[in-house]
């Protein structure tokens, strides 16, 4: 099995969205800009473009955050399931343990219904309200009697993050960047202390492989001309981040996209623009990283 570095973060707060492998992507960026200057930002982008235009390996392949030992559950060939208990349970599993796989290649969505009849499986997320003052613009201080509720997605405990490093990227370059996006906040709401995270522990794990021909997705990305396989998609329309954030037209030009889970076989990773209408910036490209981590995957019977 194929090894991959692997950063176990602790959440210290509430994540206005959870940890996803295309907006950490672009915290990252951010944080390689901010660290690092104008000009390694520039080739943090120009190889990552090279490297899909001529399908080499990126520079940076990443993993959304998972509980620790699980994967996403692989989108698959649906199974004939009469018991209207049992085809809830196995709709509700979001995560599969990582040592399943190998029975995952064998039996398909049959092994994951054995799964899901075993009892409970853990949820990287929850989603709770927090209340807070509103502020009152004039003075710039606390609104007295404003209230109001923020919906925030918590933790319970470690998330896992994967990473497959290319070329002018290390463990330790990344442990950096990771530990600066924490430190900031990740996502929208940061300077109100959301999206707070520290890495713990890092190092090297072996995650399943198959021989087959089809790519089983950990982080969104987009669906290929002519797809082939098993899929879940969401309409996305992130908002601008870091200097940007106050910009005229705040929001990334919308656009449909696969979610982690999905199962591909003629997979292609994208560096999507996403520029607004009005950019940031005269000249400003905004592109969003569709290119995530991906595993070889077996599909019985496909």
């Amino acid at each position: 099995m194929p090894k991959f570095a692997f950063f176990d973060l602790r959440p210290r707060s509430g994540f206005r969205v959870p940890l996803r492998a295309s907006a950490l992507w672009g915290q990252l960026a951010w944080a390689v800009w901010e660290l690092e200057g104008d000009e390694a930002l520039e080739d943090w982008l120009q190889s990552h473009e090279k490297a899909i235009a001529h399908g080499l390996d990126l520079p940076l392949q990443l993993s959304s955050a998972f509980p620790r030992g699980y994967l996403p559950k692989p989108l698959l060939p649906p199974v004939e399931v009469a018991e209207t208990s049992k085809r809830k349970a196995l709709k509700s599993l979001v995560y599969v343990p990582v040592e399943a796989f190998s029975r995952i290649f064998q039996q398909g969505e049959a092994a994951l219904l054995a799964l899901a009849e075993d009892g409970e499986h853990p949820e990287a997320w929850e989603r709770h309200p927090r209340t807070r003052v509103a502020m009152d613009r004039r003075t710039g201080t606390a609104a007295e009697g404003l209230l109001f509720e923020e919906a925030l997605y918590w933790s319970r405990g470690k998330l896992r993050l994967y990473a497959k490093l290319g070329n002018g990227m290390t463990a330790d370059r990344l442990h950096m960047l990771l530990e600066h996006v924490g430190r900031v906040g990740f996502g929208g709401g940061a300077s109100a202390g959301n999206g707070v995270f520290s890495v713990e522990t890092s190092g090297e794990e072996a995650l399943p492989e198959g021989s087959g021909p089809y790519r089983l997705l950990l982080g969104p990305s987009l669906l290929p001309p002519s797809p082939e396989g098993w899929w879940k998609t969401e309409r996305y329309w992130g908002r601008l981040g870091s200097v940007f954030a106050g910009a005229a037209a705040p929001f990334k030009r919308p656009y449909l996209r696969v979610v982690e889970g999905s199962v591909l076989r003629n997979y292609e990773p994208r560096l999507l623009d996403v520029t607004p209408s009005e950019p940031p910036e005269k000249g400003v490209r905004v592109l969003e990283n569709l290119a995530p981590l991906t595993l070889p995957l077996e599909v019985p019977d496909a």
